[in-house]
């Protein structure tokens, strides 16, 4: 005769299931949005602006409000980057940190990247501040000083002809690029 398993050990087994996946999930949704954002930019000539939060809590506080606001900072990111925003306290934080080369910054941390990973620029918390306060002018500054190339419109036309005529396929032209 089989005996069944008590509550407690399936209601301790359910929550360790949990403790180890839910962090995973989490993981992997930070990963599938900075993959999103890496393919939207390439799509909208764009780089992406990854922000590694944590740290200074009140630099955090000002960035955050800063990056929202559509007169410091809003346009400026709406036309030429991706935001994602990923907790340095995360694994995948971390691991990110490594491999970008980003953890001699102090958190919060911007950093540009292209859209195959590459860090074209970063800006740690000490860097945003201007004597005692957070300064929107330089993240605006180096914001600008990174954005992407211009994309002339008749060159992407040409190669798209080009591919279509190859492949005997026709073109699509979509007039409200932003760039």
């Amino acid at each position: 005769m089989m005996r069944k398993p008590t509550g407690y050990l399936v209601g301790a087994v359910l929550l360790g299931a949990l403790a180890v996946l839910a962090p995973a999930q989490g993981e992997a949704k930070s990963h599938d949005a900075l993959a999103m954002a890496r393919a939207k930019a390439g799509a909208e000539n764009q780089r992406v602006l990854l922000l590694l939060s944590g740290g200074d809590a009140a630099v955090e506080s000002a960035l955050t409000s800063a990056l929202s606001n559509y007169r410091q900072l809003g346009k400026l990111l709406k036309y030429e980057y991706q935001l994602t925003a990923q907790p340095a306290s995360a694994v995948a934080g971390r691991a990110l940190r490594d491999a970008l080369g980003l953890s001699d910054l102090t958190l919060p941390t911007l950093a540009v990247l292209t859209t195959a990973n590459e860090v074209v620029g970063r800006l740690g918390a000490d860097e945003m501040i201007a004597g005692d306060a957070f300064d929107p002018e330089r993240v605006k500054a180096f914001l600008h000083k990174h954005e992407c190339e211009p994309v002339r419109a008749q060159e992407v036309l040409s190669r798209g002809m080009a591919a279509a005529k190859g492949s005997d396929r026709h073109v699509l032209l979509y007039l409200s690029a932003p760039w």
